[in-house]
């Protein structure tokens, strides 16, 4: 019975994680596009979410003090700050480029490429076994890449470009965080994660900074909360349950992301982003799938041996 609450928190937790993705990917574009009255630039929207999610958790860091903050994994953290940083600025410029050929459901279903892309790093970097269902879960991610996009029938977006830069960033921070994890907490990853890109997001922040209005201000702040109670939830989430139970949650995005942009933008889903969307998805839980069905043969026949 408690095996069933904690996977049942961990589904909400990890929904919840999801819907704060929608939600902060719904603000970016009000705040950045110059027709709604802010024109707020990325790099001050990025400094803003890091700066606020980081001053939520420093309680948390000054409990754990000089000697429960130590670390030798610098060089990985600075690697992961450096790919964090540049992937979220990528999507937020995405962002900016809202139209009737670069929807927000069309950017939330672009980013499903990020677990195949993943997968394929960890190959190339971590030197981990590929299998020939890997190649074909990534072919099948980027027919699902060109069915959304519909090159040549559809004029291409600079968001597409940019999403897809976004994407390979978040794949290549995954390779990161999973080296670190070795021998890190997910409360430090989470902490070192927020103090390095908020460092690096201060020179081009403040250089593009303007203050905004009341209402600008309460919108940077509501982001930067969020991302912080993502932080947390993530690493919950995933301490609780096994990832293959969590990873057919993320579809819930693209859901969130299509009533909230119909509600504030009045864009709907179209019938081509929704058909790419399930191929690459299904590719995923086909690729996490077969992963694991190895994984298990693996340890049984070292159990055996």
């Amino acid at each position: 019975m408690n095996q069933k609450k904690e996977a049942t928190r961990a589904i909400v937790m990890f929904t919840g994680v999801m819907l704060g993705n929608a939600i902060i990917f719904a603000i970016i574009p009000y705040l950045t596009q110059p027709g709604y009255g802010f024109a707020i630039h990325p790099f001050q929207i990025m400094l803003a979410m890091c700066a606020v999610a980081l001053g939520c958790m420093l309680p948390w860091a000054y409990k754990q003090g000089r000697t429960g903050l130590a670390t030798k994994q610098w060089k990985l953290y600075g690697t992961r700050g450096v790919l964090e940083y540049g992937a979220f600025v990528l999507s937020f410029y995405a962002l900016g480029y809202l139209s009737d050929n670069f929807t927000l459901p069309m950017h939330t279903a672009l980013n499903f490429i990020t677990p195949l892309l993943a997968t394929v790093a960890a190959i190339i970097i971590l030197k981990e076994k590929g299998y020939t269902h890997t190649w074909i879960a990534l072919a099948l991610g980027f027919v699902g890449v060109l069915v959304i996009t519909q090159p040549g029938m559809i004029p291409l977006s600079p968001g597409v470009v940019y999403v897809l830069g976004a994407a390979l960033g978040f794949s290549l921070c995954g390779i990161v965080i999973k080296m670190l994890t070795r021998t890190e907490s997910a409360q430090h990853v989470a902490f070192y994660m927020l103090a390095i890109t908020t460092l690096f997001a201060l020179p081009a922040g403040l250089y593009h900074w303007h203050t905004p209005s009341a209402e600008g201000l309460f919108w940077l702040a509501v982001i930067g909360v969020i991302a912080y109670l993502q932080q947390i939830g993530v690493a919950k989430a995933i301490s609780k349950v096994p990832y293959m139970v969590l990873i057919p949650l993320n579809f819930t995005t693209l859901i969130f992301s299509t009533v909230l942009s119909w509600l504030a933008y009045g864009q709907g889903i179209g019938m081509w982003t929704l058909l790419g969307a399930a191929i690459i998805f299904a590719s995923t839980l086909y690729s996490a799938h077969r992963n694991r069905s190895i994984a298990a043969r693996e340890a049984i026949a070292a159990t055996v041996a």
